[in-house]
C-alpha cells in the first residue's frame, strides 16, 4: 500500500498503543480468570480468602452432595480430618438394602473439599457387607 506523503510517519507510536493495549487485554483476561477460579474452586489466588467451613458443616455437606451424586442414601460418615490441601471426609453409603439389614451392601467414600467448602474429588473406595469385620 502506498502511504500518504502529507501523513507524518508513525515512528512506532500507533504500534507501541497497539502493544500496550493488547497486554493491558491479557493483564484483564487474567485477572478475570483469576477470580473465577477462586469462585468455582476456593483455590487462594492472591485475593481475599474465602470463609472456611467447620467441621459439622463440611460433614453436612459432604452427607448431602455425595448422596445426590450417587444417589445412595447416607448410612454414617467414619472420618473427616483437615489437612493443608482441604477436608477429606470419608463416607459410607448404603448401595444395596436388603432384608435382613446385616446383608446390605455399603460403600466407602473419600471426598476431598477445599476449604471454602467446593467439592474437588470424590471416589469409591471400597465395598462391604454390613455385618463384615473390617481389619483396620
Amino acid at each position: 500500500m502506498l502511504q500518504d506523503a502529507n501523513r507524518p510517519r508513525a515512528s512506532g507510536g500507533a504500534a507501541s498503543e497497539s502493544a500496550a493495549a493488547l497486554g493491558t487485554q491479557a493483564l484483564a483476561a487474567a485477572e478475570i480468570a483469576r477470580a473465577q477460579l477462586s469462585r468455582i474452586a476456593g483455590l487462594d489466588t492472591g485475593q481475599a480468602a474465602a470463609p472456611t467451613l467447620g467441621t459439622f458443616d463440611i460433614v453436612e455437606r459432604a452427607k448431602a452432595e455425595l448422596s445426590r451424586i450417587t444417589g445412595q442414601a447416607t448410612d454414617h460418615v467414619s472420618g473427616v480430618r483437615n489437612e493443608a490441601d482441604g477436608w477429606h471426609v470419608t463416607v459410607d453409603l448404603i448401595e444395596l438394602k436388603r432384608i435382613p439389614a446385616s446383608t446390605d451392601v455399603l460403600a466407602v467414600y473419600e471426598a476431598v473439599y477445599t476449604p471454602a467448602g467446593s467439592l474437588l474429588s470424590y471416589q469409591r473406595t471400597r465395598r462391604y457387607y454390613r455385618d463384615q469385620m473390617m481389619n483396620e
